[in-house]
């Protein structure tokens, strides 16, 4: 380091104090916090000088300076100097906007110069701008006041100054990349926690809140949420490090609520979709926006410093908004951090229209499959029925269906089936092809009479593509059922104790042509119970249909065979549904039961 002091022909009187400065010079240049730097300066400095009050002040935006460290202020006047206007006549807002040493000789030069500042005592001061290297602007100032003295500082004290001045800026910029970096890391790691805290639920009002809770304390050391709801601003959430400060932020919503009017508000923000920063939140601000003392004095103890609302964003909406604030940790505030706020408010903006899609989405897919199954089954004498549906884990409805009609006879006609895709075409096509099947039952009910019919509608104004299915046609007075199985997971019959799976006479799906429909023939008895099922039952991704039929048989046996008149056959296949189909939930499951009690007739 150059040491200009080494080249003067200094004083021996002052001799002790320019080396005195010079090791502070070198402790300032080896600084690794701002606290450090700061207290250095201020403390270090002022009493190598035997100055009686110092003041480090840096640029805050372009029209004013922030206090950032003082020696010998009181509080009450370190508050009153907190932040400097730039137009303010000071020896400190001169240095910055001269980038030059300012000397105050007297006190008598002080009342002249900067009449604002004179508080009739006997003084003088110097003050040196902090310059940047990089571009010779001053970044900040320092000042010493010397009480009971005046005239100029001695030159070698003056030239150790200038490059003691020199180094704090200089240690100050570096220090302020090194935070700036350590924050942008620290934010992109937020936004990688917020953003996986966004996905991992739909339920948007639970992860803005813990969204809240992430901001605090390393960004804010207050974070709010609000939403926009049917046109009022509504708090979804406030998070601080301390509970009982959180409630203090509620009350006082609650009592005095925000003007949606006042500029710069969170209303303002959502009204407008324009960020807002407030890089000092100052006193006056608080005594422009209270309602009354208690309003002010509670306003005063939340301790507010500087703020940021951004606006919540989703396809050119404003959805919500987003407040940061800073107080007892003393953070300001900037540009850059109104860029990564706004950053994350795109994030949850996109993530709140996509919950809410997906809920408005779900609602349809739900409403729609409702109207495409039959609303209420017949309950003929002398049958159990039960039935499950379970949806896929998706939004969009798929194309299973089935259908129970009671023939004038006494038969009980049946058709369960599942269309190729899925989709409101597919579900449309599925309506088509259930009520189809119930039309060409009353013309000849028998399996094979109706999958021969539905291969010619396939042929002549096909509802979808390909569609497996099965017929079913229960003859009580014959103690019979006829079956047709076309392209369909087989049926599983439990007869005499025993479970099976019906693979006989087996058929292609619809959808190739007109092909031959056999129907196989079984006794079917009181006791007896047929399970129908489309093949989100049994198949999962990550293995064969063989796997799941096995996994099918096993619950077949371990539930369907324990049936008696008095079960609920609903709740039987419920579990059984719970078992074998895949948890992921792929794929629809639709499953349909029939059994013949026992003893006499039963309505379920």
């Amino acid at each position: 380091m150059n040491v200009p002091w080494q080249e003067l022909g200094t004083d021996p009187a002052v001799a002790p104090r320019v080396a005195a400065l010079a090791r502070i010079a070198a402790r300032v240049a080896s600084a690794t916090t701002m606290d450090d730097l700061t207290e250095t300066i201020t403390e270090g400095a002022s009493e190598v000088m035997g100055a009686s009050r110092a003041v480090l002040a840096v640029r805050l935006g372009e029209s004013r300076l922030r206090t950032i460290a003082t020696h010998g202020l009181t509080p009450v006047e370190a508050r009153q100097w907190a932040v400097w206007d730039l137009e303010t006549a000071s020896p400190l807002t001169e240095a910055v906007r001269t980038s030059r040493v300012v000397s105050v000789l007297s006190r008598d030069d002080m009342a002249r110069r900067y009449p604002l500042l004179d508080d009739g005592t006997e003084r003088s001061s110097v003050t040196l701008p902090l310059i940047s290297r990089t571009d010779g602007r001053a970044i900040g100032a320092v000042g010493f006041r010397f009480d009971g003295r005046d005239g100029p500082v001695e030159p070698e004290e003056l030239s150790v100054l200038g490059v003691l001045s020199d180094i704090c800026a200089q240690t100050m910029l570096r220090l302020r990349a090194e935070a700036q970096s350590a924050a942008r890391a620290s934010q992109l790691e937020f936004l990688a926690h917020a953003s996986e805290a966004l996905a991992s639920s739909l339920d948007y009002r639970e992860t803005l809140g813990q969204v809240a809770s992430l901001a605090v304390p390393a960004h804010a050391d207050w974070c709010s949420v609000q939403m926009v709801d049917d046109g009022v601003l509504r708090t979804l959430a406030v998070a601080h490090a301390d509970p009982d400060r959180v409630q203090l932020a509620k009350d006082l919503e609650t009592r005095w609520p925000p003007d949606p009017e006042r500029p710069g508000s969170a209303a303002y923000v959502a009204r407008t979709g324009k960020s807002v920063l407030l890089e000092s939140v100052t006193d006056e601000m608080l005594v422009t926006a209270a309602r009354d003392e208690e309003h002010l004095a509670l306003a005063r103890r939340l301790g507010l410093q500087s703020a940021m609302s951004v606006p919540l964003t989703a396809k050119e909406r404003v959805l919500g908004v987003l407040t940061f604030a800073a107080a007892e940790s003393g953070r300001r505030y900037t540009a850059e951090d109104v860029a990564f706020a706004e950053d994350l408010g795109r994030r949850a903006g996109l993530a709140i229209d996509n919950a809410d899609l997906y809920s408005q989405t779900r609602r349809v897919a739900a409403v729609l499959q409702a109207t495409l199954l039959p609303q209420d089954l017949p309950e003929p004498d002398g049958w159990q029925i039960g039935t499950v549906y379970r949806q896929a884990g998706r939004t969009d409805v798929g194309g299973d269906y089935y259908d129970v009609s009671v023939l004038d006879d006494g038969r009980v006609s049946v058709v369960l089936g599942d269309v190729m895709g899925r989709g409101v075409d597919a579900a449309a096509a599925g309506s088509r092809m259930r009520s189809a099947a119930r039309v060409l039952a009353t013309q000849d009910p028998s399996p094979e009479a109706v999958a021969g019919a539905m291969d010619r509608l396939m042929g002549v104004e096909p509802p979808t593509q390909m569609a497996s299915s099965i017929y079913a046609l229960f003859d009580p007075a014959a103690d019979e059922l006829a079956l047709v199985v076309a392209g369909h997971p087989p049926p599983v019959i439990v007869h005499d104790g025993e479970v099976r799976f019906v693979t006989e006479n087996g058929s292609p799906v619809h959808g190739l042509g007109e092909v031959p429909r056999g129907s196989v023939r079984l006794p079917f008895g009181r006791g007896d119970l047929l399970l129908l099922y489309t093949d989100g039952l049994v198949e999962r991704r990550s293995e064969g249909i063989g796997t799941g039929l096995d996994r099918l048989e096993i619950a077949a046996r371990e539930l369907l065979t324990q049936v008696d008149d008095d079960s609920e056959l609903d709740f039987v296949l419920a579990d059984l549904a719970e078992l074998v189909s895949d948890p992921d939930r792929h794929d629809d499951v639709a499953v349909l039961a029939f059994r013949r009690p026992l003893t006499g007739s039963h309505t379920p």
